[in-house]
């Protein structure tokens, strides 16, 4: 499951340069936990999870680009197998998201604060974990 919004690059109004030109685009992977409720089938789950955290990224501010969200796998050593980071229990699901989206930054670091001021506040009390932040 894979869900994609772009922002294109904000536009100064007074013709002046941004406060980002010089800067570079990063891409930065949060791991996301979301709980659905009222699921009756795991597939349900991640459908709502991607379809609900797409939604409220999609609020997110021009300073981001090119936000992906994809369900997490989980591999077990002894056979090799992946599956999906899913648990569905009495209608209630807790899915494990890879949010990845792009903000222009001068470092690593600093992209990954701007990404978390940018979508953060979107997704109240969820605990966002930075897995990847590299250059584009």
């Amino acid at each position: 499951m894979v869900e994609s919004e772009s922002h294109p690059e904000p536009t100064p109004q007074d013709g002046s340069h941004s406060a980002t030109t010089g800067n570079e685009w990063h891409s930065v992977t949060f791991s996301v936990p979301w709980i659905v409720r009222g699921a009756d089938t795991g597939q349900d789950a991640i459908n709502i999870a991607v379809s609900e955290v797409g939604k409220r990224i999609s609020a997110a501010s021009d300073r981001t680009r090119n936000c992906n969200i994809e369900v997490q796998s989980l591999g077990c050593n002894d056979c090799n197998s992946k599956t999906e980071a899913l648990m569905l229990v009495s209608k209630t699901a807790l899915v494990g998201l890879f949010v990845t989206l792009e903000v222009q930054a001068k470092s690593a670091e600093e992209a990954e604060r701007r990404a978390r001021r940018e979508i953060g506040p979107h997704l109240e009390d969820t605990p966002l974990t930075s897995v990847d932040v590299s250059r584009e």
